[in-house]
């Protein structure tokens, strides 16, 4: 079988997605000796997401067709005949929750991450938003399978975009334990401080830096006013690309004094992630909606104790390995943080959670059960809607 993939939308491997898309495209031809991969992209992703394998032909476009306005276009009126020119038996769309067509000409995969634009008010600007929530949602219902990462991604494919569940199945995303591991504290925090020059102890957060959905401003509040009563030695690291609105961020840093406590490393590349969780004291994960949230199995496999919101696929992710607040109320962010950074028994506890509760999560299986969802629609027996764990 011959299997189109889209990897547009990869955000030059600086978000979750493009993490996602990484793990899978990588593992996907190893796991049959038979079928071929043809993989759709522009030519600057090549550092991304070609893996060197002769069975996965990589076919490059001009940058200008990333922008979203052309690659949306192009999704929809250049793919299918795309997938025709290379006589493609199905097509694999990994980024389902931005980019997909109103029709293939072959049998259809996607996988959709999230419908945060429907829980976040102001999360994009008015023509991205009309474009996700009113295009989008059509679309989808026109896949001929679709992946969910979590329970609550199924929850908003059926009662928002109104997917039928039967054509549903949930695919959780994975644990890179091989990365991803508790390591000498002292080690990891002498490197980070050469590389990045900061200081320990310090709080973590991995997320873009996008304003509202992130929710930086208030754990930034929350912060400040730990630092005002004097209650915190640590610094506040929150690592990620400037997106939406990130400026709104660095304000609210100033804002609130507590700039010099506040490090903005930016995007921190694969190879230093591992450090930068295993010197923390804690990670916090304020987000105000997330379709599942790959960082918070990176800091539980770290062995790092985490406290996050619970909204959406949060607590299905962390379960009992971490404490959870509503991100809505600064109070309940600062007495998280305080308690962790406290209570030495309750943070050896959630460590011991954590790093067995990330071990439930493998990208050998999310992919190997991507390829099967392929294979389930080449050869016309739908799945029935049994949800995978």
């Amino acid at each position: 079988m011959r299997i189109g993939i889209s990897a547009f939308a990869g955000d030059s491997g600086k978000s979750g997605i493009s993490q996602y898309m990484k793990h899978i495209f990588k593992r996907l031809p190893h796991l049959s000796a038979h079928d071929e991969f043809v993989v759709f992209m522009t030519r600057s992703d090549r550092e991304h997401f070609d893996f060197g394998h002769p069975r996965v032909k990589i076919v490059t476009s001009p940058e200008w067709m990333g922008h979203p306005v052309a690659n949306v276009i192009w999704h929809m009126l250049w793919l299918p005949v795309t997938l025709a020119v290379h006589d493609c038996d199905c097509v694999y769309l990994p980024a389902g929750n931005r980019r997909l067509s109103w029709w293939y000409g072959v049998p259809s995969v996607g996988t959709v991450h999230d419908l945060s634009q429907l829980h976040v008010e102001g999360k994009y600007d008015p023509l991205r938003m009309f474009y996700t929530t009113r295009i989008l949602p059509l679309l989808m219902r026109r896949l001929t399978q679709v992946i969910a990462v979590s329970q609550a991604t199924r929850r908003d494919l059926e009662q928002h975009a109104a997917v039928d569940p039967g054509r549903i199945e949930v695919i959780y995303n994975g644990a890179d334990l091989d990365r991803f591991k508790p390591h000498d504290k002292a080690l990891a925090a002498q490197r980070i401080r050469q590389k990045f020059d900061i200081e320990t102890p310090y709080i973590l957060y991995t997320a873009r830096l996008e304003h509202p959905g992130k929710n930086h401003v208030r754990l930034l509040e929350a912060f400040a006013q730990l630092k005002k009563e004097g209650r915190l030695p640590h610094q506040l690291v929150l690592a990620g690309s400037p997106w939406y609105d990130a400026e709104v961020i660095y304000a609210a840093a100033r804002d609130f004094g507590i700039s010099r406590f506040v490090s903005f490393p930016g995007f921190v590349p694969q190879e230093y992630l591992p450090d930068l969780y295993a010197a923390a004291d804690l990670f916090v994960f304020p987000s105000l909606f997330e379709g599942f949230g790959i960082p918070l199995l990176e800091a539980m496999a770290s062995g790092i104790p985490l406290c996050a919101a619970n909204i959406a696929s949060i607590p299905e992710v962390v379960q009992d390995a971490g404490l959870l607040f509503d991100p809505q109320r600064t109070d309940e962010i600062k007495r998280a943080i305080t308690t962790l950074t406290r209570d030495e028994k309750l943070r050896n506890e959630l460590v011991c959670r954590g790093l067995k509760q990330s071990r439930r999560f493998s990208w050998d299986d999310s992919a190997n059960q991507v390829l099967n969802s392929c294979h389930a629609v080449f050869v016309n027996k739908p799945l029935s809607g049994v949800v995978s764990s």
